[in-house]
Formats: structure tokens, C-alpha cells, sequence
């Protein structure tokens, strides 16, 4: 084998593999390609770009594993998983576009809510005539990485009041962050709550009937992080209380959303599947290949995961 090339293994059960190995295979650095599953050889690949899950037996397949990267911004999926041996380097996908979705896509949500979109298309159906009054909005982000940064500072822009909340304070022009000694203060002023946290042991089930309590009544929810972080019959608890006033959900414990759920047919719940920021194979292959140049040449990898936090 060259030694100049990275022999790689591609494992997705829910992403056409072939963007990405088209645009791999362009490389001079990237050697052999190869899909899971496969008989091929692979004790030559080095590096394993997988979205979830990752299959069992994968790892006992690839001897000269180095590098393990998720395909997309959550690594979650590789932070449980048993097979990976705890001193390979893993990494994740920091992608301008990814942020551009995720930042639209709860604008969107926002916007929504805040111009009562819902109950004039409802209105339109029976041709209702009724202006709706809005108000201004606080915002509270939870979480406040690239996805969460991006997001508060476009929303100071359109003229939103912010809170930001992260595990330890950050510092953001225009936004109020808080940290986790202070979270009872930021959820009480917060009127549209948005969740992209990471999933750790600490924020599983954050979302509960204690925090929704916590937050302004009538406040409304946007989860675009993970179905764990929500208790499901905690929120529709909430709802059916008007405590909160409505939620936009994108993430779900089960995916597909199983037909019986109850979210589904719940008035206050808007359900989107998984769609509000998707990797774009074409941007995030160039952050891969710079990645995999940095493994030859025995550099730091970009955005590596620190396991002790599991983000």
C-alpha cells in the first residue's frame, strides 16, 4: 500500500454511502474506499467514518484502526459504544453549513410560534378573517457550542432577547449566558426554550416535568438536539396543563417516530423527522480530508472528542 494513501470504511444503515465515496475517492491521500458491510480485506483501513449505529463486529474487522469520525455533529451513537477501544481518536463533523440549517430551521420554528402560523392557516381552512397580536420573545438556547453560538448570534441580530445556557459561562455579544449554577435563573425568564445540548450521562432526560416547570408559563419548546434529552409524557403532561403552550420536536428516542406514539396526533406538537440540519456530504468531505492529511502527517485532529465529557 502507498504509504502517502488511508484505506477507509464508510458504515451508515441510514445515509447513501456514495456521495461520500465519490467525493473521497477524488483524494490522493484516501486509498481504498469500502462500504459496510463487506468481505473485503480491510487490515489496511485506518480511518471509519460512521453514522449510526455503528454494526456490531465492525471494529474486530479493522486491526489498524487510528481515526474514528461521526458523519455528522452528534457523536452520542460512538460515545456508548462498546466496541471502540477507548484510545482511538474520535472525532466530529464543525460545518458552516450544518450550522446555517440548524440556525434556520429554529428561526423558522420561532417564527412560527411568535406569528401564530399554525392558528392562521387553521383560520384560512374556515376562512376566518382575525389579526393575531404577537409580542416580543426571550429565547433561551441551551447549549452553547457551534451549533448553539451561531444560533444565539443570529437571533441577537433579528432583534431577540437571548439567554444562553452551557455547563460552564460563556461569552457571547448580546447574550446573557448562564451556567449551571444559575440555570433556575435563566429557565425562569425564558419564554421560547431550545435545546442543543450534547447527550451525556448529566442531560439525559433534562427535559422533564422538573425544568418544564421552571420555565414561563406558556413557554414553548424547540428540541433539535436528541430524543433523550425528553421525557415525552412529561411534556405532553405540560401541555395538557398549558403550563407550555406548544413544542416543535425533530428528535425522537425511537426513529422512525412509531406510528402509536402519541406525539403524533398531540394538538400542541409540531414533528419534523430529523431534518433541521443535515450533513452536506460535499462541505464536510473537505473537513475529512483535512483531517485525514493531519493523521498522515501525525498532526492534532480537528474537533476531537474530549470521552470524559462525551462531547
Amino acid at each position: 500500500m502507498d504509504q502517502q494513501k488511508v484505506d477507509i470504511l464508510i458504515s451508515s444503515s441510514v445515509w447513501d454511502p456514495r456521495p461520500w465515496v465519490e467525493g473521497l475517492s477524488k483524494s490522493s491521500w484516501v486509498g481504498n474506499v469500502h462500504v459496510w458491510p463487506t468481505e473485503a480485506d480491510l487490515s489496511n483501513v485506518e480511518a471509519l467514518f460512521v453514522w449510526k449505529p455503528l454494526a456490531d463486529g465492525v471494529i474486530d474487522r479493522l486491526p489498524n484502526i487510528k481515526w474514528i469520525s461521526s458523519l455528522g455533529a452528534g457523536v452520542d451513537h460512538l460515545m456508548t459504544d462498546s466496541q471502540i477501544p477507548r484510545h482511538i481518536s474520535i472525532t466530529r463533523i464543525v460545518d458552516p453549513f450544518l450550522a446555517r440549517d440548524m440556525t434556520n430551521y429554529v428561526i423558522m420554528g420561532l417564527m412560527m410560534h411568535q406569528r401564530s402560523m399554525l392558528s392562521h392557516m387553521k383560520h384560512q381552512k374556515s376562512k376566518i378573517w382575525e389579526r393575531i397580536t404577537y409580542k416580543p420573545l426571550k429565547v433561551g438556547v441551551m447549549g452553547l457550542g457551534a451549533l448553539g453560538r451561531h444560533l444565539s448570534e443570529k437571533l441577537v441580530s433579528l432583534g431577540f432577547e437571548v439567554f444562553g445556557y452551557s455547563r460552564t459561562r460563556k461569552t457571547l455579544d448580546g447574550v446573557t449566558c448562564y451556567d449551571e449554577t444559575n440555570r433556575n435563573t435563566f429557565l425562569s425568564q425564558t419564554e421560547v426554550l431550545v435545546n442543543l445540548l450534547p447527550v451525556t450521562p448529566q442531560t439525559t432526560d433534562i427535559l422533564d416535568a422538573s425544568l418544564f416547570q421552571k420555565l414561563t408559563k406558556g413557554a414553548f419548546l424547540i428540541n433539535v438536539a436528541r430524543g433523550n434529552h425528553l421525557v415525552e409524557n412529561d411534556l405532553m403532561e405540560a401541555l395538557d396543563s398549558e403550563h407550555l403552550s406548544g413544542a416543535l420536536l425533530d428528535v425522537f428516542r425511537d426513529e422512525p417516530l412509531p406510528i402509536n406514539n402519541l406525539l403524533w396526533e398531540h394538538p400542541k406538537v409540531t414533528i419534523t423527522p430529523h431534518v433541521a440540519s443535515v450533513t452536506t456530504p460535499s462541505s464536510a468531505i473537505a473537513l475529512l480530508l483535512d483531517n485525514l492529511k493531519r493523521l498522515r502527517g501525525k498532526e492534532p485532529l480537528l474537533h476531537t472528542v474530549d470521552i470524559r465529557k462525551g462531547y
